[in-house]
């Protein structure tokens, strides 16, 4: 009996182990619509977006890297972003990206926005 036990201890504990490194390598996966971009500024419900103003439209939503829904009061990221435009031009969806989803759209060819340099006179 006692031997069942610690099998199924040491199978549950191998399932655990072995379900996280399978998670952790996904990547999500985009609507064909939605496009790469550089967020440099929040100041909600205005986006800075490789240099253009955009607006969020009203039911947008914002994800962060872990794919959970980020309350625009908080929403203070700027780097590489992925965003979707709903149909009058507004933003509908916005997905902060982790390094490993840049890098794969680094390999599936798409252009990666640079970021723009700002000059500061004094």
């Amino acid at each position: 009996m006692k031997q069942i036990q610690t099998i199924s201890v040491l199978l549950a504990l191998l399932l655990t182990m072995g379900s996280n490194a399978a998670f952790s390598q996904q990547t999500r996966k985009f609507p064909a619509d939605s496009q790469l971009g550089n967020l440099t500024a929040v100041a909600f419900p205005e986006f800075t977006i490789n240099g253009q103003k955009m607006y969020m439209g009203a039911g947008g939503q914002i994800r962060g890297i872990d794919n959970l829904i980020i309350l625009p009061s908080t929403a203070n990221y700027i780097g590489l972003v992925r965003y979707q435009l709903d149909i009058m031009g507004y933003l509908h969806r916005i997905w902060f990206l982790t390094p490993d989803e840049v890098r794969e759209a680094e390999n599936e060819g798409q252009q990666i926005p640079k970021p723009r340099r700002r000059f500061i006179f004094f």
